[in-house]
């Protein structure tokens, strides 16, 4: 026998009381402000039911469940917030601390940038003062799509643009800061060919024989057709007869009169820079020519 609590009862008895006392259930009980404490690794399980907090609740420690959680109010996250499962937020979500997405996230609706960033590795997405939103990338920034991309308005492009084939509809022309104007653009338009062509321009003096080379690149002949160059010569001063034989090797042999200078262009067409000279407008396309799910705006 034992003495408990003023209570003559049995080791077994004891043990029995424990065990009841531990597997009891409230119902209807009232908690004070000294709250509730489980020790030493001990948890509450809630089975079939739910848990309505009406005040503050507080966890210190890890919050783990298995099912989804959903919320109706605000939610705020000081620390680190790791979801794995499915969360489903009808208000307003703050976040003030790392949160990790593991996975798929739909976004059905606006996603704002205040001062924060969107960073996906050497890209960034952020507001810049005037200019509003900008991405912008440290390396090189790709942008694909199956069918086209559209610029509607002005595109300020300050660095490289790099493209594997550019597609024009439209005039193309560009402007540079006036020269002799300050305050004012100066633009330029593009000339256009059937063909992809290459220009090569230079002054050459001829020799006391009235004969002279031309040297162009190294690298024309790897960059160039064999076929479609062309050799245009003008006399500088006084007219006189001038002459050139084909282009070859790199090299223009010119003719013309003894120690007179001349100016020369050749022009050739570039190797695997063909296009379509006539295309049909896919059905999909506006009236206007543009192609590509803007066309029924």
């Amino acid at each position: 026998m034992v003495d408990h609590l003023d209570l003559k009862m049995s080791y077994a008895q004891l043990v029995r009381l424990i065990r009841a006392e531990a597997t009891a259930t409230i119902q209807h009980a009232g908690i004070g402000s000294a709250g509730v404490r489980v020790h030493s690794g001990g948890f509450i399980t809630i089975e079939n039911g739910g848990l309505d907090v009406e005040g503050t609740a507080t966890i210190v420690g890890l919050l783990t469940g298995s099912g989804t959680i959903d919320w109706w109010g605000p939610s705020i996250f000081r620390g680190t917030l790791n979801v794995t499962g499915n969360m489903a937020t009808s208000g307003t979500l703050v976040v003030l601390g790392a949160t990790t997405l593991n996975g798929d996230v739909a976004l059905n609706n606006d996603l704002t940038l205040g001062t924060g960033r969107i960073l996906a590795g050497p890209v960034r997405i952020d507001r810049a003062g005037s200019y509003g939103g900008r991405v912008y990338s440290s390396s090189i920034l790709v942008l694909e799509a199956g069918n086209a991309v559209l610029i509607n308005n002005d595109t300020d492009i300050r660095g490289i643009l790099l493209t594997d084939g550019l597609d024009v509809d439209g005039p193309k022309n560009f402007r540079i800061a006036h020269p002799t104007k300050p305050g004012f653009w100066l633009r330029h338009g593009s000339t256009e060919s059937p063909v992809s062509g290459t220009e090569y321009k230079g002054r050459l003096k001829l020799d006391a024989a009235g004969e002279g080379i031309v040297e162009l690149p190294p690298y024309f002949e790897a960059l160039n057709k064999p076929d479609g160059r062309t050799v245009q010569l003008t006399a500088i001063g006084r007219p006189f007869p001038v002459g050139a034989d084909d282009v070859a090797d790199g090299q223009v042999k010119v003719y013309g009169d003894p120690n007179r200078e001349v100016f020369w262009h050749v022009m050739a067409e570039r190797i695997g820079a063909d296009f379509l000279l006539e295309e049909e407008i896919p059905a999909e396309a506006t009236d206007d020519g543009r192609v590509g799910p803007w066309a029924a705006a």
